[in-house]
């Protein structure tokens, strides 16, 4: 999986549910341009709350870039709206926000039909973490865990398109196809569009651009912008 990391071991499910876990194995971006992975204790599992195994956890390559290379804006606050991304921009960071796993271990006051149970967290790239159910959001049956790690994503996109609002007839320009902009693509290429451009300046971009429905996929210097609808998947701008 070109975007994710797989967290998870090799052993069954029953086997892993034998073993009590006490600790999980972070990411922690550390400095500019140093990342490190550490082990640290899991707070003791409260009776309202779940462990988790995580199976994937997807990588923000815009994001994760601007932190890597210490690009983000200082003081600013990582997400007011992830419980599990608290406080400001500053090394050492843990980061992640589209985390794949399975319910391992349950609170005594947490429902049994939670165990087992295949969730998607907007949670730092880790093996294990605690967390209350009402943060996860339980993946329905007929997706399976990998693809489940780009729901996040494709929220985005969505957004983006809702934002574009689209009318039947358009043209619409698509700039960037990246994972946010692959998506975007794929969703406009089912509205009546008069055409559908996107600009990337990857040739594999640009042909995946046309397998998902875009009518052309150019080189940005092609210049076919005007008179478009604009979506820019580069900055989140409309």
């Amino acid at each position: 999986m070109a975007e994710g990391n797989s967290f998870g071991p090799s052993t069954s499910t029953a086997e892993r549910a034998r073993k009590p876990v006490n600790h999980a194995t972070s990411l922690y971006f550390t400095a500019r341009r140093r990342v490190s992975v550490h082990e640290e204790a899991l707070p003791t599992l409260k009776a309202t709350q779940v462990l988790v195994e995580t199976l994937f956890s997807a990588i923000s390559p815009g994001t994760e870039r601007l932190i890597y290379r210490g690009e983000f804006p200082e003081g600013m606050a990582v997400d007011q709206s992830i419980v599990d991304l608290p406080g400001e921009f500053a090394y050492p960071l843990k980061y992640g926000y589209a985390a794949v796993g399975q319910v391992v271990a349950l609170g005594k006051d947490v429902a049994a039909d939670w165990d087992g149970c295949l969730v998607l967290a907007f949670h730092p790239h880790e093996s294990h973490f605690i967390a209350d159910p009402l943060t996860l959001l339980p993946v329905p049956g007929d997706i399976n865990a990998e693809d489940a790690a780009f729901l996040p994503t494709m929220e985005t996109a969505v957004n983006f398109v809702m934002d574009g609002a689209p009318v039947i007839g358009e043209d619409m320009l698509v700039f960037g196809q990246g994972i946010v902009g692959l998506m975007t693509t794929s969703i406009l290429a089912g509205f009546p569009l008069a055409n559908l451009i996107t600009l990337d300046q990857h040739a594999l971009r640009r042909r995946t651009s046309r397998e998902v429905g875009a009518q052309a996929s150019l080189y940005p210097d092609d210049g076919h912008s005007k008179r478009c609808c604009v979506i820019s998947c580069q900055t989140g701008q409309i």
